[in-house]
């Protein structure tokens, strides 16, 4: 993994209010952030597991910082996770 990697970030996912956009949420190491992003910024590994799609923009040891495409509550997009939580995209 190294910078601009694209990569997978485990979350939920719900219906947004406008067809071309979905609810996500997902863990950080600042707590839970949610907001809006584009149906093509998801997979769906199984019937109930889903991962949004983040860039890396930042390594150091274990902690991962990333930026995901959307329009979140309590952040610009960028989000710290720990490097088990980076998922290969």
């Amino acid at each position: 993994m190294g910078l601009g990697d694209e990569i997978s970030i485990p979350c939920t996912v719900k219906q947004g209010p406008f067809e071309e956009e979905r609810l996500v949420s997902f863990e950080t190491l600042d707590g839970a952030v949610a907001g809006f992003v584009s149906p093509t910024d998801l997979k769906q590994i199984d019937r109930d597991r889903w991962v949004v799609r983040a860039v890396v923009t930042n390594l150091k040891g274990d902690v991962v910082t990333v930026r995901v495409r959307g329009s979140f509550f309590t952040t610009n997009g960028l989000a710290t996770i720990r490097r088990e939580m980076a998922l290969a995209a």
